[in-house]
């Protein structure tokens, strides 16, 4: 039998947060897509993904009825689903800024390490086909309060320099804004698929503009966030 969101707490706290696994017919419907779009119309954020053993997995987040009316349509499903099992558990609040589809990825990033200077790395993501990327001066951290200052940098101002790779992988765009528009609006949101980095990440421009301008890198507190 499906689980059910538990009722409030006696001391009247409210579930803020539920991440549930759907099973049953619910890949190639269209039951991702009609999720998000539920969601969003509940005022939710979260996330909801397509899963290599044909489930869904749902992160939702906000307000207790909302996430109740998103339990009863998830039971559902869209129109040509059969949902099965649907279970689902409380989970902490990640703080996601939209309800998003996950698991299709945006391009490539790679963390460089310069042979020549190892205080410095170069982290660069495939956007649009292009090429962006940010010089720091310490590797990205999986722990939230460990921020990196990022300096924008022309992804052709190192040609030639001998690099190690740090690391590398996917990743997924996030946010409210769409890209490239989220960079050049000096907030930019997404997941990062690697060996050492892996959940969400924010850049957060803090002075200057263009190319060159600077940065904050952030860990996103999610599921893979460590502490300090």
């Amino acid at each position: 039998m499906p689980h059910t969101l538990k009722q409030p707490a006696e001391s009247g706290e409210a579930i803020e947060a539920f991440r549930a696994t759907v099973r049953g017919g619910v890949q190639g419907v269209d039951y991702r897509a009609a999720t998000v779009d539920r969601a969003r119309e509940l005022g939710l954020f979260g996330w909801a993904r397509n899963q290599d053993d044909g489930s869904v997995l749902v992160h939702a987040e906000g307000a207790i009825d909302g996430l109740r009316q998103l339990h009863v349509f998830l039971l559902a499903g869209p129109p040509g689903a059969s949902v099965h099992v649907v279970d689902v558990k409380e989970t902490k609040v990640e703080g996601h800024e939209q309800f998003a589809i996950r698991g299709v990825s945006a391009g490539r990033f790679v963390v460089e390490e310069l042979a020549s200077d190892p205080a410095s790395f170069v982290l660069r993501l495939e956007v649009d086909g292009a090429g962006r990327a940010w010089r720091l001066t310490k590797p990205p951290s999986m722990v939230p309060a460990d921020k990196r200052f990022a300096s924008g940098l022309d992804d052709s101002a190192l040609p030639g320099s001998a690099t190690n790779t740090w690391d590398a992988g996917t990743y997924e765009q996030g946010g409210r804004v769409p890209w490239p528009e989220a960079i050049d609006r000096g907030h930019a949101v997404f997941v990062l698929h690697g060996d050492k980095l892996k959940g969400g990440f924010a850049l957060q421009r803090t002075r200057g503009s263009g190319p060159t301008a600077g940065w904050l890198l952030i860990k996103r507190r999610d599921e893979f966030a460590q502490a300090a």
